[in-house]
């Protein structure tokens, strides 16, 4: 029998980060109490649930590196990496019941078909006729043509500016705005290895802070693979204070990770309430005033086909089951009896519109590049890979004339591991050929000192977020 979930147990996880994650850890472990598994599955607490199932991710992959570099014997290995597996799958469950439950909430949030069912049939036969008279409309209103559309990157902004939002910012919202871009990663750094950063979740900033968090993350996996190197160049025995270094790198990270997912979860959010705001209101009133306008320039220059349209829907709606419902799925199939019946709009062919474009022959094309290269051009490829706990990548490379080479990189990715292994081999093959340049190696970029600071040992915390705040105490 599924208990229902208690409201203070709910409460409580929701506001004690540590709580949640050994909840959330006992869950997947089979040993949780049933009063914590039905609070677990409350939807308030799906978001969390995914945050610190991320944290824990990160964790448990820095407890398996430590015990590879410690030398642990390597027969209690496979049962660390197995933990690993079931947490990022555990993680994995929890980020689809997010999707699932967000779209849910699109399906609710859904606004009801509001336009009539000829509008849409005319709109979908030909719908580059019907924007050109809506650009025509918004043209003739002194309106850009995207007016009426909700933008794919800033869309705080774009509603602030359309009043949509509250347009005052805070000044120390401001701040966080109008830094550089180095200056808000570093922002993002201190959020998680020092103190929470609280302005993070304002509606102004969460967009930045989401598009920002990778690179942040980036810069936490570099301090974890400059900790590596350095417990790789101590003995075995004589590690100790390195891996410490590790522990801390892998903590940080945690935390980036932990807040990248929350920046995630909250624009999300954002967005949804900007699509609520558009659909109702001044903005909605414009932007059926601006379709009106455009369904009589079309009705106007292309009569047979709004003629037709109309004929087509008053048929089709005389014995449609869904007429009360304005018919929401039966304007496709009407359109593309209209688009087959009346010519393209404007004289255009609608053929040459959505033409086939000719697949290329990839089989042949793939090396065609390999016809253009000099006589003398010597090719070599490099390939890479990252373990599934280490950040430092491996690399290698080999060119036909027989030289090799191989080494690690602090690469965030195998993708850009590679690409300083085919630097190497380029460089190495023009000091082979004497006309290498002055420097001998390539290297991924380095953070100045100024940027990260030492690695020393930070103060260690949970993400405090209000989805999940911290226990008092807790390290």
């Amino acid at each position: 029998m599924t208990l229902p979930a208690r409201p203070e147990l709910v409460s409580r996880l929701a506001e004690d980060f540590a709580a949640l994650q050994d909840a959330a850890l006992a869950r997947m472990n089979g040993t949780g109490s049933p009063e914590t598994e039905a609070a677990l599955g409350h939807p308030a607490l799906a978001e969390p649930v995914a945050i610190a199932l991320a944290h824990a991710e990160v964790l448990v992959r820095g407890a398996v590196r430590r015990a590879e570099l410690s030398g642990l014997p390597t027969q209690r290995l496979p049962s660390l990496r197995t933990y690993v597996r079931r947490v990022r799958r555990a993680r994995s469950q929890a980020e689809a019941v997010c999707k699932e439950q967000h779209a849910r909430r699109m399906a609710q949030r859904r606004a009801p078909v509001t336009a009539p069912l000829d509008l849409r049939v005319a709109r979908a036969a030909h719908p580059q006729a019907y924007l050109r008279a809506l650009e025509e409309e918004l043209a003739h209103r002194g309106l850009p043509y995207d007016a009426l559309s909700v933008p794919n990157h800033d869309r705080a902004r774009w509603a602030r500016e359309r009043r949509l939002m509250h347009p005052e910012i805070p000044s120390p919202i401001r701040e966080l705005l109008d830094c550089e871009d180095d200056s808000f990663i570093q922002a993002l750094l201190h959020d998680a290895r020092e103190a929470e950063n609280p302005h993070l979740a304002h509606d102004a900033v969460v967009e930045r802070w989401s598009r920002h968090a990778r690179t942040a993350l980036a810069w936490g996996r570099y301090a974890i693979a400059q900790a590596e190197r350095a417990a790789l160049a101590r003995p075995l025995t004589a590690r100790s204070a390195q891996l410490d270094a590790l522990d801390d790198a892998y903590h940080d990270t945690a935390i980036l990770t932990a807040r990248a997912v929350e920046a995630k979860h909250r624009t999300a959010d954002l967005h949804d309430r900007i699509r609520d705001l558009t659909a109702t209101g001044v903005f909605a009133d414009l932007i059926t005033q601006c379709h009106e306008g455009a369904l009589a320039r079309f009705a106007t220059v292309h009569l047979d086909l709004w003629d037709r349209a109309r004929q087509l829907s008053a048929e089709h709606q005389a014995g449609c089951p869904e007429r009360a419902a304005e018919c929401p799925r039966c304007h496709l199939a009407l359109a593309e009896a209209v688009a087959m019946e009346v010519p393209a709009a404007d004289g255009l062919d609608e053929d040459d519109v959505t033409r086939e474009i000719a697949e290329p022959d990839t089989a042949s094309d793939r090396y065609a590049i390999l016809d253009d290269l000099l006589p003398h051009a010597v090719v070599a490829v490099a390939d890479a890979a990252v373990g599934d706990e280490s950040t430092v990548c491996g690399y290698g490379w080999v060119s036909e004339n027989g030289i090799t080479g191989r080494g690690d990189s602090m690469a965030s990715s195998s993708g850009e591991a590679e690409v300083v292994g085919i630097c190497n081999a380029a460089l190495a093959l023009l000091d082979a050929a004497g006309t290498a340049p002055s420097s001998s190696c390539v290297t991924a970029p380095k953070p100045s000192p100024s940027s990260t600071g030492p690695l020393k040992a930070p103060t260690r915390r949970w993400p405090t977020a209000p989805l999940c705040s911290p226990r008092a105490g807790s390290s």
